[in-house]
């Protein structure tokens, strides 16, 4: 059993990545995050429960079609299944972390941009995809 001890505020508030995960095994995964003014994550949903800590910025977020504001300290519950985005509405990076159990990004994730996540997170089907569009033009 690995034990996970660290300053979440500090690493929040130190990270320039996109998204860098920081603790993972079976049952958790632990992701940092640093949204650019005017940027959000993007509509999503994952298999697994998401807690989100919002160290600085603010953000809109929305939940299955609801939206609430949270600022510096808040915590919000994103339940599995829902469709959920968090939008930066200041004008810093919104950093914040999420605990996903079970764990529901990338193994290994560190992203320097969001362009760079998404195309993480595609599965070879769609990248072969992608290049025969590409390949014929379409």
């Amino acid at each position: 059993m690995a034990i996970f001890n660290k300053d979440m505020v500090e690493l929040a508030n130190n990270n320039e990545l996109w998204q860098k995960e920081v603790f993972r095994d079976n049952k958790v995964q632990v992701v940092l995050m640093s949204i650019p003014a005017g940027e959000d994550i993007g509509l999503e949903t994952h298999n697994a429960d998401q807690t989100t800590f919002i160290v600085t910025g603010e953000a809109q977020v929305t939940i299955d079609d609801h939206h609430t504001k949270a600022g510096p300290n808040h915590m919000v519950v994103v339940p599995k299944g829902s469709k959920h985005n968090f939008t930066n509405k200041g004008s810093t990076p919104l950093k914040l972390f999420s605990v996903y159990a079970p764990p529901a990004e990338p193994e290994g994730a560190a992203f320097k941009t969001k362009a760079e996540a998404e195309e993480a997170e595609k599965g070879l089907l769609a990248k072969a995809t992608d290049a025969v569009k590409d390949a014929i033009g379409r």
